[in-house]
């Protein structure tokens, strides 16, 4: 066929893939080049080379990662209750959040929350405290078992019209007769504030 001949001496062509022209092979002429559309192929070279590399990149040990990152935040949070015997730390709040907000709390508040469960008063716990939020948030500045037990005597001081006995505040609650001494009297400002729109019950 006279395409596969070269069109100045009728010699032969050749295919040179590696320079990629199509050449006669008896007097060299050039007579066109070989256009490639297919992906763009890499020298040998340039793949074990590639390769060599990549073998030589330390593997990542996910589990290993994981297991420092759990170990550093455990190590933290034994610090920070080291010495404290009246703390307790939820370690598997800890490792999974990595933060010490809700994970770490005093005996005395586990027991108070223990308490206010088993006397079914969180929904009311909870509304009063979002009122006190509305009307005096700073009185929310104090523990955890201070701020239930300011929010009890709220409640019952705008619902019931009394006051809780104290030793009934300071059982479930687990404050002390000073603090509930103190409460009351901030209780007494917020109702002040506020007007009775709670309804919840015990």
């Amino acid at each position: 066929m006279t395409e596969y001949r070269c069109p100045e001496c009728g010699g032969e062509l050749v295919w040179d893939y590696e320079r990629g022209e199509v050449t006669c092979s008896r007097c060299g002429l050039v007579v066109d080049r070989i256009y490639d559309y297919g992906p763009p192929r890499e020298k040998e070279e340039t793949r074990e080379r590639e390769k060599l590399l990549e073998r030589r990149k330390p593997r990542i040990n996910r589990q290993l990662r994981r297991y420092r990152l759990y170990l550093r935040r455990y190590e933290k949070a034994r610090r920070y209750v080291e010495g404290k015997p009246w703390l307790e730390i939820d370690y598997d709040l800890v490792l999974s959040t990595g933060k010490m907000i809700n994970s770490i709390k005093s005996k005395s508040t586990l027991r108070a929350e223990k308490n206010i469960e088993e006397h079914g008063l969180w929904e009311t716990i909870n509304k009063t405290i979002t009122l006190i939020e509305q009307v005096y948030p700073v009185a929310l500045a104090r523990t955890r078992r201070s701020k239930y037990a300011l929010a009890y005597i709220v409640y019952n001081l705008r619902e019931k019209h009394r006051l809780p006995s104290q030793n009934e505040v300071t059982e479930i609650f687990q404050v002390s007769t000073t603090s509930y001494k103190r409460l009351v009297k901030i209780a007494k400002t917020i109702v002040k504030l506020s007007k009775p729109v709670i309804t919840a019950t015990q």
